[in-house]
């Protein structure tokens, strides 16, 4: 329990501080998500050595790599910024493990990790952006006409979403005999689809019209992000570069998503699979 107590402490302080950075200045310092890595690493290394249990390092560089992977597959594919990946591949090398918390799950504990992670990051988005979309009576002027001109494509969609879940549901309680309380989750989840579809068009409202911006290239800082690149804040060379090159800049800023990591790990350890939560 000492191990996990140490690495919780870790963990905390790391993702508190990307958390703390990131929604104050948009962005945390590269060393930091490194910094937690190497600290994870340490810690597990003594304690594999004074209890001569190798896995206890060799689980955490394996599901660190993985999720660090995953991270760099998003972050290549330009949906999320480069610390945030390597935070991804903290939390995996940190917490491969229970490392002696009482959890609730029905999965392995990486994968109620992953799960509560996009869960909660779920929420969050939801949060973010409807917060920011109220600020700007404009979004949602735009987003209805959006909805309006696809509401048969809309519609389509809902309706495949209904027959199918409905329709398995009516399928086990006639062939199975199933019970009311477990096709629940069949019954809720087109529910759950339909909200993600439309959402999906809203955040898209919400990042077209509120997460750009024109910007002046004698106004650029170091760790803008221009709009068609990758995720990766601009260096001072680079800014030089554009300010030879340019008059004006589109830049763009994502959603401020480290404070996920942090509630991601407390809920995990703490609580367990946010998937009872829905079952």
């Amino acid at each position: 329990m000492l191990l996990g107590l140490i690495l919780l402490a870790i963990g905390v302080v790391g993702f508190g501080f990307a958390g703390y950075w990131d929604l104050r200045y948009t962005e945390f310092p590269d060393w930091l998500p490194y910094s937690i890595i190497v600290l994870a690493l340490a810690v597990r290394g003594v304690f594999a050595f004074a209890e001569n249990n190798l896995w206890l390092l060799s689980n955490s560089v394996m599901i660190g790599l993985v999720f660090l992977a995953l991270g760099l597959v998003l972050y290549l594919s330009k949906q999320w910024g480069d610390g945030d990946a390597w935070l991804l591949g903290a939390l995996g090398f940190l917490f491969p493990d229970t490392a002696g918390f009482a959890v609730r799950g029905v999965m392995p504990f990486p994968l109620t990790l992953l799960f509560n992670f996009l869960f909660i990051s779920l929420i969050y988005l939801v949060v973010y952006s409807l917060a920011l979309g109220l600020r700007k009576r404009e979004v949602n002027k735009i987003y209805f006409e959006y909805l309006r001109g696809r509401y048969k494509m809309i519609t389509f969609f809902v309706a495949v979403f209904f027959s199918v879940s409905w329709g398995a549901a009516f399928y086990f309680n006639a062939c199975f005999s199933s019970s009311f309380e477990t096709l629940m989750p069949l019954i809720a989840f087109p529910f759950l689809l339909t909200f993600i579809l439309i959402f999906t068009y809203y955040a898209k409202m919400v990042e077209e019209n509120l997460f750009k911006k024109k910007v002046d290239v004698k106004d650029l800082k170091v760790g803008d992000v221009i709009l068609k690149g990758r995720w990766r804040g601009l260096t001072q060379s680079e800014i030089r570069d554009l300010r030879r090159k340019n008059r004006y800049v589109w830049v763009k800023e994502g959603v401020r998503f480290a404070p996920v990591f942090l509630f991601a790990m407390l809920i995990s350890l703490f609580y367990g699979d946010l998937i009872l939560i829905l079952i």
